[in-house]
Formats: structure tokens, C-alpha cells, sequence
């Protein structure tokens, strides 16, 4: 991809996962090239990419919008997490450094004393640093295939799809313990007991389907 594509790329990109760009959105090439400072060209081969990795869908003469998530997807996605991140976790507790579990500790102390979310902004600032912690251990697993399946699995724009039942279903304060004991887990170098704190954690923060409700 030219520079000029990896630019209108990373920019649309971001503003998809901020939710700037939300779900439903019709993208036009004309206004994305101007708001990023490129021509049409690398915009269309950055929309190209976005469709490869399912957050723009392509449709013949209607042109291309942001990926609009059901609630069965929404449900599968964090299935998948579940069973990926465990696996990340179990070689995580083998790999990582020091370094990486003070990062890691520090990260879940930023969540800890952050005033519980309520608004759009801090919900996102929470989730941002939800991300950067799970980010970490799929980067301590050394595992360049579980990178490549999770990282975008981990970014999907989640809490903007779910904003609402996440803040009135999502215990924050449990969370938070979680995360501790994923740490306890990885630095006890427990493979067992990592996989199955990461497991737990992620199906616990997955939003129920309607029929599960009933």
C-alpha cells in the first residue's frame, strides 16, 4: 500500500474504531479524501482493506459503509475472544517480563481510580485502556498468529455498537478484580490458572442475547 493509502487507511480506520465513523455510516470517497488530505484513489484501496477486515462492508452501487454488528455477532465475537484470549494468556504466563506486568499493573490502576464511566467519553477512556491491557498479554504470548486473530477481535468498536446495555450491565468494580487476578495469574507463571482467569473475565463482560433475557 502506497503512503498515501496507508495514511487515508490508519485515519479511517481510527476514526471507525472511535466511533467518529459509526455503525451505518455511508462512506463516500469524495468526503473521505478531503478530510484526510488525499486523493480518491488511496481512499478506495483504504476502504478495500477496512472490507478485508470486516469494519466497512462493500455493496455493488450503494458504495461502501461502516459495519453495522448484530447482536449474534456481537455474541460470537466475544466467544471467540473468550477462547483466544485464554490460549494468550496460558503462553502469556510463560513470556512475560517484569517490565510487562508493572505495564500491566499500572494500567489496571489507571482503571481502578478512574470515577465510574457514565458518559460516552469516560465509558471510551475505559475502554481504551481495557484494550491496551489486553493488548499486552496477546503481545507477551509471542505468538504472532494469536497478534494477527486477536487484534482486531480486541479493537472492534464494541462499546460504541453496545453503549448502552455495557454501562448498565457491566460491573466495572468486578472487572477490575479480574484484571488483578490475571496478573496474580501470569506472575505466578500459572498456565491453568491464567487461561482460565482470562476466560472467565472475557464471557463475563459479554452483553447477553435477547433470548437469554427472556
Amino acid at each position: 500500500m502506497s503512503t498515501a493509502g496507508q495514511k487515508a487507511y490508519d485515519k479511517i480506520r481510527d476514526a471507525i474504531l472511535s466511533g467518529e465513523l459509526a455503525p451505518g455510516r455511508h462512506l463516500t470517497e469524495a468526503d473521505l479524501a478531503k478530510s484526510v488530505g488525499v486523493s480518491r484513489t488511496p481512499v478506495r484501496d483504504a476502504l478495500l482493506r477496512l472490507s478485508t477486515e470486516g469494519l466497512v462492508e462493500m455493496q455493488r452501487n450503494h458504495g461502501a459503509t461502516v459495519r453495522s454488528f448484530s447482536e449474534r455477532d456481537i455474541f460470537e465475537i466475544f466467544e471467540l475472544r473468550a477462547t483466544l484470549e485464554s490460549f494468550s494468556a496460558k503462553w502469556a504466563a510463560k513470556n512475560i517480563s517484569e517490565d510487562a506486568l508493572r505495564e500491566l499493573e499500572e494500567l489496571a490502576r489507571k482503571m481502578e481510580t478512574m470515577p465510574r464511566p457514565r458518559t460516552r467519553r469516560q465509558l471510551r477512556a475505559f475502554a481504551q485502556l481495557n484494550t491496551r491491557f489486553h493488548q499486552y498479554i496477546v503481545d507477551a504470548s509471542a505468538s504472532k498468529l494469536l497478534d494477527g486473530l486477536l487484534t482486531q477481535l480486541i479493537e472492534m468498536p464494541l462499546m460504541d455498537l453496545k453503549e448502552g446495555s455495557w454501562q448498565s450491565q457491566v460491573n466495572f468494580d468486578k472487572t477490575n478484580k479480574q484484571h488483578r487476578e490475571i496478573i496474580e495469574a501470569l506472575r505466578s507463571r500459572s498456565q491453568e490458572w491464567s487461561a482460565s482467569a482470562m476466560y472467565a473475565h472475557v464471557i463475563s463482560t459479554r452483553p447477553p442475547q435477547a433470548s437469554d433475557q427472556e
